[in-house]
């Protein structure tokens, strides 16, 4: 018998309002974030979110936990619509999700040692008394691979790397089942890249996390995810099983995207692969399909034609009208 997705969400949009004028300000537009996204994700599974700069990824994972309040669509989960829940109500469902922001440097407050940052969480929530905060601190630390001679040191004597690490345990704190990567490893070194990769994928393992996974470099993706999305000016133009989008993608954006993956020992007479023209603004989207103006495969209903998220082969979905389902 199948089983409910952790995440379900359906129609997922926001779009955020242009206003013109000091005195009387008044709405003359809107910037498109996010268009009306449906994706699950499995307990326990990674789904990767990837996609040029500005195509609203961040937006995605923040809507999802209400930093932002969505526009339209609902977010599930567990079962729950998080979206009818009251103030009160979502901050208890927050200790269950939680996110790993993308700068490390940003991300902590540098007024604060990191025992502080670690134990925020457990503060704000009330979990435990100051003795048993101080335990369940010392050992994120060891789980995350931190010395507990650190704990009275603050953010700028880590390296970049460390400081990850540091906003994966305050992350753990309060035993979440599912978090937000947002783009966790894009500001470090790649070498520090494979050791935040890796202790990722071994927390995933031990406490059974579930992740949306954020990130531009589809070679990241492709370590970690069950699962990928590619998102195209606030849309998913393609969804598939990890093997299925690398091996055999069907959209063209995806095609381009795989086409200017480097790979280690190019043969002589391969180019690599670039988009041409620049991506159109949010605010001003290309009517049908927002990928015709640049693609190399376009047709004259593209322009006119909106394409829906449809399934290609089983587990396998694309919104291109130049697609014909396999039967």
């Amino acid at each position: 018998m199948p089983t409910e997705p952790l995440l379900r969400v359906r129609g997922l949009a926001k779009h955020f309002p242009i206003m013109h004028g000091a005195l009387l300000p008044r709405q003359v537009g809107a910037v498109r974030a996010v268009d009306g996204l449906d994706f699950d994700i499995e307990e326990g599974q990674t789904l990767g979110l990837v996609g040029e700069s500005g195509c609203g990824k961040t937006t995605t994972g923040r809507l999802i936990l209400r930093m932002i309040e969505p526009s339209a669509g609902t977010v599930e989960f567990a079962g729950e619509d998080l979206l009818s829940l009251a103030p009160e109500a979502m901050r208890q469902r927050r200790q269950q999700m939680q996110i790993i922001l993308q700068d490390p440097y940003g991300s902590l407050d540098p007024r604060m040692t990191l025992s502080e940052i670690v134990d925020e969480p457990l503060r704000i929530h009330r979990v435990g008394d100051r003795a048993a905060r101080r335990k369940r601190v010392a050992e994120l630390l060891d789980v995350v691979g931190l010395r507990k001679e650190y704990a009275h040191r603050y953010p700028h004597e880590f390296s970049g790397g460390q400081r990850q690490r540091i906003g994966i345990a305050r992350a753990l704190a309060l035993n979440p089942r599912f978090i937000v990567c947002d783009e966790p490893v894009s500001a470090l070194d790649v070498s520090i890249q494979a050791q935040i990769i890796n202790l990722m994928l071994d927390l995933q393992q031990e406490f059974g996390l579930t992740y949306l996974f954020i990130a531009h470099d589809l070679g990241v993706v492709k370590h970690v995810a069950d699962r990928v999305a590619v998102m195209y000016l606030g849309r998913i133009v393609e969804i598939a099983d990890r093997q299925a989008l690398y091996e055999s993608p069907q959209h063209p954006y995806s095609q381009a995207l795989l086409a200017a993956v480097p790979i280690p020992r190019p043969s002589a007479n391969q180019t690599l692969a670039t988009l041409k023209g620049e991506i159109p603004s949010p605010s001003h989207p290309p009517p049908g399909c927002h990928f015709h103006t640049r693609c190399p495969q376009a047709q004259a209903r593209c322009r006119v034609e909106t394409p829906s998220l449809r399934q290609i082969r089983p587990g396998h979905a694309a919104a291109c009208l130049l697609l014909t389902p396999e039967v």
